[in-house]
């Protein structure tokens, strides 16, 4: 192929391309195609022409002799329109390579090599043989997702032949494939320095990658928009510059990019990868509609031109965005779709992707313990393979699991990994999801001044980068803090902006859960007729889409303001819901929360017993929130036991108590409970509205990538 595309009068298909097709088309290796090959074949890549053929060795007694036979045939017609036959030895094999390249570009009517694209051609290929059959191993290895085998060959070939440019970029390649980043970086450095008598197009190529490594992302949009711009036909280069642009968070550049993919003629033009690049810069932007439609159009293509691997990762991204815009009857078809045809093809990385889309299904279900198992199955895959990314974004799912299931210490270390990770990387947007899950962690804590500080760097991030999904999930943890630290105008004002951001984006899921926080505001105020309407009204969404997790606890703010109206027989009814799905889910921080409310529905009999079982229960549950580390939540419980002591025949002990959690919250800075406990010191009233800060949890995604 280096032969014919000498010149650059023909444009060769990228072999990665070539392996996938062979894949997906299940194409075995022949002398020759049929006709409903060829078909089959242009419609995956698009080509107008094949070259297929074999060697072979006559053995040690012919000195070294191999015979190579190659047939081109047009995908256009169906047929073969040239053969060719050539003898020579292994000693001098590329003398024998370069004039079959010769005889057939003379087949193609295309002209000879000139002298000094011979002499680019002779540099592109290794000068040893052992050298040569090593790197086209590696080559080989790499495009099977065998990273390891490719590694080591690949370092074989560049010990053999220590000059050779591309052995070190395809090394580079391997590297940062197993996570092996500086070492990378190396490889990387080494192409790049010497790459200087490569052909224009192959320097190019080289440094791009090099400046990749380095994650100097202006250089390598710059090196790839020079590549597209010296060959505007050519897919590859364009769909290289749209990704390093998305790297770089230029995603509206990115999508400039894409239009003008779009914009070749066909069949180039209607490459199903065209609509996957268009999906990754869409959805950076927050524009899930837009993300959408891009990844329709991409299955669509994918199944036309029977490309099954691409067809995977668009029915793979597809599960993700179902998952998160509160489309959940189509999401485990498309999760089990895509992990099908990646286990069909052998694909580890893919089925590891599936795995995670799986834990978030199992997540919004409320199925924490399966989940941990999906994403601990994905993240043993990714430590194989060393897919740093990939790592780090099972890092923070897990960190949101151990948070659901009471580990805050584990939950904190993971998204501490996370963190570390991504900054490691260079990915912005992964550091904020991190800072987010950091700042759930410490609020679940009780360090209101640690999670707003978090909370405040992703939302910077965030607005600096456009990444508009991810704001409105920061702008919501900030709300949080507002209201517990005495702000409900500051956290009324955040928390419908991030709704008006995730309706925006079509996050209609994530916008019913900001809402419920909301009506924690109402009930601030009093105006629990309004908060329950509005907990109803999100109760019954949830339930309709089957999100287990954010049902309880649509249910709970529901009960909660129903217990606040004196509806005691139907608040109660709702507890023990909750309580039986927290049980089931094995979310520790609901189970206490409901545990709490059911103290205050105990104590609102009004018998005597039960006020001092109730109270007995708060204690202990106070112990065990402690324990766990859940600061809010033996805020909470406190204020609950105190005013049921003023409610009960010990009015005494029960201001004095308050007296204290008022000195206590105000000083570490849960101000609004700190005006609760003052206000009921004076209330006489019994089953007056009451008011809690249960903290409602968020529901964050990591994107495969």
């Amino acid at each position: 192929m280096t032969e014919l595309a000498a010149g650059e009068h023909v444009r060769a298909i990228p072999a990665e391309s070539v392996a996938r097709m062979k894949m997906e088309l299940a194409l075995p290796d022949v002398d020759s195609l049929s006709r409903d090959s060829l078909t089959r074949i242009r419609k995956n890549l698009g080509t107008d022409y094949v070259v297929v053929g074999s060697y072979a060795t006559l053995g040690p007694k012919s000195e070294g002799q191999v015979r190579l036979d190659l047939r081109l045939q047009d995908t256009r017609r169906g047929e073969t329109v040239g053969a060719i036959s050539e003898a020579g030895t292994e000693v001098h094999l590329l003398d024998l390579v370069s004039r079959a390249g010769e005889e057939l570009r003379k087949k193609l009517g295309v002209r000879a090599v000139t002298r000094e694209e011979a002499a680019e051609v002779a540099i592109a290929l290794p000068s040893k043989g052992q050298a040569a059959k090593l790197y086209s191993e590696g080559l080989a290895k790499l495009r099977v997702f065998d990273m390891l085998a490719a590694r080591d060959r690949l370092q074989k070939a560049s010990e053999v032949e220590p000059d050779f440019a591309l052995s070190h970029a395809a090394l580079a390649n391997a590297w940062e494939q197993l996570g092996y980043d500086e070492r990378a970086k190396l490889e990387a450095k080494k192409a790049f320095e010497l790459s200087s008598n490569l052909s224009r197009a192959e320097r190019l190529l080289v440094e791009g990658r090099y400046r990749e490594t380095m994650r100097s992302w202006e250089k390598a949009i710059e090196i790839h928009r020079a590549l597209f711009d010296f060959f505007p036909d050519n897919l590859d280069y364009g769909l290289a510059l749209a990704d390093s642009e998305v790297k770089a968070n230029r995603w509206k550049d990115a999508l400039v990019t894409i239009a003008a993919l779009h914009a070749l003629p066909a069949p180039l033009g209607e490459d199903p990868r065209i609509d996957l690049a268009e999906n990754d810069a869409a959805r950076s932007l927050g524009d899930m509609k837009r993300a959408e439609a891009a990844l329709a159009h991409a299955v669509e293509k994918a199944q036309a031109a029977g490309a099954s691997l691409l067809l995977a990762k668009a029915r793979r991204e597809q599960a993700w965005l179902f998952e998160n815009s509160g489309k959940q009857e189509r999401v485990e078809g498309a999760i089990r779709e895509a992990k099908e045809l990646y286990i069909a093809a052998h694909d580890r990385l893919g089925v590891a992707a599936t795995s995670t889309l799986e834990g978030i299904e199992l997540e919004r279900h409320g199925n924490y313990l399966e989940a941990k198992k999906r994403y601990e199955e994905a993240m043993e895959i990714y430590r194989e393979t060393g897919s740093k990314l990939s790592l780090s974004n099972e890092y923070d799912n897990l960190g949101g699991i151990l948070l659901y299931l009471g580990d805050l210490a584990g939950a904190r270390k993971r998204y501490g990994e996370a963190l570390a990770t991504y900054s490691e990387i260079g990915d912005q947007n992964g550091e904020a999801l991190a800072k987010i899950g950091l700042g759930d962690v410490s609020l679940a804590l009780g360090k209101h001044n640690e999670a707003k500080q978090m909370y405040e760097e992703a939302l910077e991030i965030c607005r600096r980068l456009g990444s508009r999904g991810r704001q409105g999930e920061a702008l919501a943890g900030a709300g949080k803090v507002l209201r517990l630290e005495g702000d409900p105008a500051g956290a009324e004002k955040n928390l419908t902006e991030a709704i008006a951001i995730f309706q925006e984006v079509g996050d209609n899921s994530e916008a019913a859960h900001v809402r419920l926080q909301l009506a924690q505001l109402l009930l601030d105020e009093g105006k629990s007729a309004e908060a329950a309407a509005s907990a109803r009204q999100s109760t019954e969404m949830f339930e309709a889409e089957k999100a287990g997790r954010y049902t309880a606890e649509a249910k709970l703010s529901l009960c909660k303001a129903l217990l606040a109206q004196g509806r005691i027989a139907e608040a109660r009814k709702y507890v023990e819901q909750v309580i039986a799905a927290a049980s089931e889910s094995h979310n520790r921080e609901l189970e206490l929360n409901s545990a709490i409310i059911a103290a205050r529905l105990q104590a609102a009999s009004g018998n005597l017993a039960e006020v001092g079982e109730s109270i007995r229960n708060l204690e202990r549950l106070i112990g065990e929130a402690s324990s766990a580390g859940f600061g809010g939540v033996v805020y909470e419980a406190r204020l609950a036991k105190g005013e049921i002591q003023m409610d009960s025949s010990d009015r005494a002990a029960g201001r004095t108590y308050l007296e204290t959690l008022a000195k206590d919250a105000h000083t570490k800075g849960f101000h609004l409970i700190a005006s609760q406990a003052t206000r009921s010191q004076g209330s006489k009233a019994r089953n007056r509205p009451f008011r809690t800060t249960f903290r409602d949890q968020a529901y964050f995604l990591s994107r495969p990538r």
